[in-house]
Parts: C-alpha cells; sequence; structure tokens
C-alpha cells in the first residue's frame, strides 16, 4: 500500500473494504469505491487518494468512501466493470451511479462527478 493510500485511510470515515464487506457497504446511501489495484503499476492511484477528500467535498454531495483491499480488487472489479487503476466509481443504494477512471483535472472530476449524480437531483436512482 502506498503511502498516499494509507493517509486517505487513517482519515475519519474511510474504511479498507475487503471482498467480504462490500456488499454491506454499498447496500444503502451513496459511497465512493476507489480501486487501486497494485500501487507499483499504477502511479496515478496516490494521486487520486491524495485529492480524494478534497474532490468529495468540493462536490457537495454526502457519500462514504471506501478502498477496495489490493486482494479483493480483481472479483470487486468484475463486478462493477473496473478495468482501469485507479478507478473512481459512485454507488446509491448499491446501484452503480458512475464510474471515473484514471487522473483527472479538476474541472473534469467536477463536471463528470456533477453529470454521475444528476439522475438522484432528479429523483431518479
Amino acid at each position: 500500500m502506498s503511502g498516499a493510500v494509507a493517509r486517505l485511510l487513517a482519515r475519519p470515515g474511510v474504511v479498507a473494504l475487503s471482498a467480504a464487506m462490500v456488499d454491506d457497504f454499498v447496500a444503502t446511501g451513496t459511497c465512493v469505491l476507489l480501486f487501486t489495484g497494485d500501487a507499483g503499476r499504477h502511479p496515478e492511484i496516490d494521486d487520486v487518494a491524495t485529492i480524494l477528500p478534497d474532490l468529495i467535498r468540493a462536490c457537495g454531495h454526502a457519500m462514504r468512501t471506501g478502498v477496495i483491499d489490493p486482494d479483493a480488487d480483481r472479483a470487486s472489479a468484475a463486478r462493477f466493470g473496473v478495468t482501469i487503476r485507479p478507478t473512481l466509481v459512485f454507488l446509491h443504494d448499491a446501484a452503480v451511479l458512475g464510474a471515473i477512471p484514471r487522473m483527472k483535472d479538476w474541472a473534469v472530476y467536477l463536471n463528470e462527478i456533477a453529470t454521475i449524480f444528476a439522475p438522484l437531483a432528479q429523483g431518479v436512482s
């Protein structure tokens, strides 16, 4: 685990998720999952882990944050359609709202998150 991911996991409310924990974590409410895979192979992971708390604050949506354990990454990635690391997957009541792969510019993140959450803002889930 990289230092940036360890710092993210040390923040209040951020949970490391084993395969056995994922279902319960995503079952109710709104959350974001960070898929990291092998941090040594995907250097952008540190960048995403570093900005994620600020990104969540800036997007204006309350959500829980889960970091998929590298040992659970492959099975969980298949379940949520993740093929690229890092990827942020946004869910509401276990339904995938959307995903954002790789590191993006700040404005791109905010625009993509607004698009992902638009159906919830319109009362569609």
